[in-house]
C-alpha cells in the first residue's frame, strides 16, 4: 500500500481482518453511527444498530456461495481536507465454488472516511457492484424468477 497514511493503512488492515474472521460489533466500530451506504440501487442512511443485524444475513450469503477470505487488492487515497480520506479500493473474494481453484470475484468499493477523536470512522460506503448480480451472473444464486 503505497503513498496510504499510517493511519489509513491500519485501519484497512483491521477492516480486512474484521471483514474476514471479526466480530459483527468490531466491524461496526468501523462506522459512524450513522452512515451513507450506497450500490447501484441507490444511497440510504443507515444506523450503526442496522448493519450489526445485517452483517450476520451477509455471512450467511457468503458462505452459501463458497465464500472465502476477502483480501484488498489494491487502494487509492485521496486526502479531502483535514478530517476526511477519500479511499479507492478493490477486493479480493476467494470462492470454494465455481469454476476451479483459485475461482475469486473482485469487488469494488468508495469509502469516505472521517477522523473522529476515536479514530477513523466510514462516513460513506459505496459498493459499487450489486453484489447479488454479480453471485446471480457466476451462477452462485438461483436467477430471480419475479
Amino acid at each position: 500500500m503505497k503513498n496510504i497514511d499510517k493511519e489509513v493503512e491500519d485501519f484497512l488492515k483491521r477492516f480486512q481482518i474484521n471483514a474476514n474472521v471479526g466480530s459483527a460489533e468490531e466491524i461496526v466500530e468501523q462506522f459512524a453511527d450513522v452512515f451513507m451506504s450506497a450500490d447501484p440501487s441507490g444511497a440510504r442512511a443507515v444506523p450503526s444498530s442496522k448493519l450489526l443485524m445485517a452483517i450476520p444475513l451477509r455471512r450467511k450469503l457468503f458462505e452459501g456461495v463458497g465464500g472465502g477470505a476477502t483480501a484488498l487488492a489494491s487502494v487509492e487515497q485521496t486526502r479531502l481536507d483535514d478530517r476526511y480520506v477519500l479511499l479507492k479500493t478493490e477486493w479480493l473474494m476467494k470462492l470454494d465454488r465455481g469454476s476451479g481453484p483459485g475461482d475469486g470475484l473482485t469487488l469494488r468499493s468508495t469509502f469516505v472516511l472521517y477522523r473522529s477523536d476515536d479514530g477513523l470512522k466510514i462516513v460513506f460506503y459505496l459498493n459499487h457492484e450489486d453484489l447479488t448480480s454479480l453471485l446471480r451472473e457466476r451462477g452462485s444464486l438461483p436467477t430471480d424468477k419475479t
